[in-house]
């Protein structure tokens, strides 16, 4: 059984949860086939702040994305908190689907100008009428610009634009025109499947035609993630959307207490004797082969990983 990491190695944490514009079908949480309904929730800026206090005082090296299923530009703290993980020199992941950033928020973003910052463009699509089907019916150009935007713009070398492409049946066709699109302009493009509500990973057909590989730790998140909900509570993974697991709390216990505990131990161990019963949350689950193992490879400017679940292009 492999052993975890002294303290995770990225933080995906709830500061606002629950608020997003749109309704993408394969979403988990505000899809339009999800039963449930995930509510607002907010993280109060001092817990924020105490939280990100704890991560810089047990790590120098971790990341920190701001958000599990809401998007991250809808919370009234993002700018406190990104500002704040500059002063602890604490990186970030943003990921966002665009639609909230105004000349306000780009100008804010390059005003940063030492932090390491990557945002990743949620797009799905080339077109408009395309991205009206998988997205909703916002302007994908006005995206588009605002990404150009902070690309001729940005002074700050750590700032890195990426653009991400989740594969359904509405775009698929559109995939391979996509990477050809935006692997010369962005920093990073991501093409991958999506993990269905039945927990299942679909295949990259076409665009990658690697064998599966196997992941040796069995699910990545458990040995190098840390998934912390609004209230404190530490998640599974970024998959629970509604809150069926508890692997303890943060605001009660603190991080590395969490990470050590017997929660978690127990359920990497069943994880990897495959001792699951069908009643617990991670039972079936194929989300670690999307970031099990990669075939790596150099291609011109690019540095590429790829699996059978999802391609990453990233300018060397």
């Amino acid at each position: 059984m492999q052993q975890a990491e002294s303290c995770p190695r990225k933080f995906q944490i709830g500061f606002y949860e629950g608020a997003c514009p749109l309704k993408c079908n394969k979403c988990l949480a505000f899809g339009t086939e999800t039963k449930e309904k995930k509510k607002i929730s907010k993280m109060t800026i001092e817990n924020a702040r105490n939280l990100i206090d704890e991560i810089a005082g047990i790590s120098s090296n971790a990341v920190i994305q701001p958000h599990i299923y809401a998007e991250p530009f809808a919370n009234p703290d993002l700018k406190q908190i990104i500002q704040y993980c500059g002063e602890k020199r604490l990186a970030m992941s943003i990921i966002t689907n665009g639609i909230l950033l105004d000349n306000t928020w780009l100008d804010f973003l390059l005003e940063q100008y030492e932090q390491k910052i990557t945002i990743s463009f949620s797009l799905d699509a080339v077109t408009q009428e395309v991205y009206e089907k998988v997205r909703g019916k916002y302007e994908l150009k006005q995206i588009e610009d605002n990404i150009m935007y902070l690309l001729v713009n940005r002074r700050n070398r750590n700032l890195r634009i990426g653009v991400n492409f989740v594969i359904e049946d509405d775009n698929k066709e559109e995939q391979a025109i996509f990477l050809d699109k935006w692997k010369y302009v962005v920093d990073a493009v991501r093409i991958s499947t999506m993990v269905g509500r039945d927990k299942k990973a679909y295949r990259l057909e076409g665009l990658v035609g690697q064998k599966d590989l196997e992941c040796e730790k069995g699910c990545n998140t458990l040995y190098e993630i840390m998934v912390i909900d609004t209230d404190g509570t530490v998640r599974a993974c970024t998959l629970d959307a509604f809150a069926y697991t508890n692997l303890g709390n943060v605001f009660e216990d603190g991080i590395k207490a969490v990470w050590s505990g017997s929660k978690i131990a127990s359920l990497r161990k069943k994880l990897c004797l495959n001792q699951l019963s069908e009643k617990e949350f991670c039972y079936g689950c194929e989300a670690y082969k999307y970031t099990g193992a990669y075939i790596r490879r150099t291609e011109g400017m690019f540095d590429i990983a790829e699996n059978g679940y999802q391609i990453y292009y990233n300018h060397r």
